[in-house]
């Protein structure tokens, strides 16, 4: 339990905190609260999720010690952690009395923390369906006048300077948090943990690593254990694939984060100025196969010459630098001569449109052509969002996972989520 000292709360590393948040009705110029004929929310496609968009985050605002020096592995840090599992504590389908909400978060990192809250939308205007007024995006903020200090204890686990002693991580789904890559210890190498996102910072799980895989030994495990990938999705799947097909050289440099299809833009490269894709380095050990769809969604796009294969060794088809190498290399690694398969296979989910539709996208006879799939990637939502209504997706959705199971038996599956914030937007309003 922590202790209140002059409108600061001082917990343990590793202590939960519970954030509350009262979001009152929506005044009008008059002052009085803006509601329908009827005082109840219109918009509430989601059941038992809550009627307003909430977005708050503890940010650590200072690293300070006892003593009053900054703590070297933090300063500057600005490690964000996330409120979530957020529920309603009143009738959040009324508008005309305050909505409060109760979340939770954990804290680890030593520092002082600022509650960071805002509103992006309300009384369920966050999602409304199709033939509903789609709102124009207005982010309230919200005050708190109390701040969170977490103690710093370099015996507890999660310190950074203690993360080098945690095991890898065995899966993806690991509460962590962000911290500058000028922030770590110098005597980190390269390849021991992640490379840093577009604003330098590096994701360090709490209570495990993460590090680098090269494209050389992630192809070398895909080609024993998934030989065989089949892909579902639409052209928004492009942000990933181009990634994989270019090992990691599509939108790699600074320079290029601000181009168009580095931000959102998932059309063809055809589309896009040629000298943005000339000279870029493809490493031929991808094979990446699409069968009877239109040729603006296929991702050959970035492959010269199509199907064609290079013979050479990995290591000679993708050098490694010495400074990436993984803990453990496979004897024989450096000269084995391996690819896996990818076929594409287009699907828009849920919504039958453009000729589309799952159940004709995903059957036996559909893919007989192919290799049985040891992986199954799916991605959908796009689509779904932008055009089609939340009671008939999850209907649908039960229905595809059933042929899903039906068609591949024997598959791991691996789900792609669509985009944050995707495809619809008011009139006239950028997307």
């Amino acid at each position: 339990m922590g202790a209140v000292e002059d409108n600061q709360l001082v917990v343990s590393p590793g202590h939960c905190v519970c954030i509350r948040v009262v979001v009152p009705p929506k005044q009008s110029a008059s002052g009085s609260p803006l509601t329908n004929s009827t005082g109840l929310v219109k918009h509430r496609p989601l059941p038992m999720w809550p009627a307003d968009a909430l977005m708050v985050d503890l940010v650590q605002t200072s690293s300070k010690l006892d003593n009053g020096t900054e703590d070297p592995l933090y300063s500057g840090a600005r490690i964000t952690v996330s409120v979530d599992n957020f529920r309603a504590l009143t009738n959040d389908h009324d508008t005309l009395r305050p909505h409060v909400y109760e979340g939770t978060a954990r804290l680890y990192d030593p520092g002082i923390y600022a509650v960071d809250a805002r509103v992006e939308a309300r009384n369920g205007l966050w999602n409304a369906e199709p033939g509903q007024t789609i709102p124009v995006y207005e982010e309230e903020a919200a005050e708190c006048a109390i701040t969170i200090r977490v103690k710093r204890d370099p015996r507890h686990p999660t310190y950074l300077d203690r993360h080098q002693n945690l095991p890898l991580c065995v899966d993806g789904d690991n509460p962590g948090r962000w911290v500058p890559e000028s922030n770590l210890p110098g005597s980190w190498k390269k390849w021991s943990y992640l490379y840093p996102a577009e604003d330098g910072r590096v994701w360090l799980p709490y209570w495990c690593r993460l590090r680098r895989i090269s494209h050389a030994e992630f192809v070398f495990h895909m080609s024993y254990m998934y030989p065989a990938v089949h892909w579902y999705g639409d052209s928004n799947s492009r942000r990933t694939l181009r990634p994989l097909v270019s090992a990691g050289k599509w939108c790699h440099r600074k320079s290029s984060l601000e181009r168009l299809d580095c931000l959102c833009n998932d059309a063809p490269k055809d589309i896009f100025p040629s000298e943005w894709y000339a000279g870029m380095p493809v490493p031929h050990w991808y094979r990446v196969h699409t069968h009877g769809i239109n040729g603006s969604e296929i991702y050959l796009d970035l492959r010269p010459g199509g199907g064609r294969t290079d013979p050479r060794p990995i290591l000679e088809k993708d050098p490694v630098d010495d400074r990436y190498l993984p803990d453990f290399v496979s004897p024989g690694y450096g000269n084995r001569n391996d690819y896996f398969d990818l076929y594409y296979l287009f699907t828009r989910g849920t919504q039958d449109m453009y000729g589309s539709f799952w159940s004709r996208d995903i059957s036996r006879d559909a893919i007989a052509r192919y290799p049985s799939a040891a992986l199954v990637v799916f991605q959908m939502v796009t689509w779904d969002v932008a055009f089609g209504r939340f009671d008939e997706f999850v209907r649908q959705t039960a229905l595809l996972v059933r042929r899903l199971k039906k068609v591949y038996p024997e598959a791991k599956f691996v789900y792609r989520s669509g985009p944050y914030w995707c495809c619809r937007a008011p009139e006239g309003q950028d997307k």
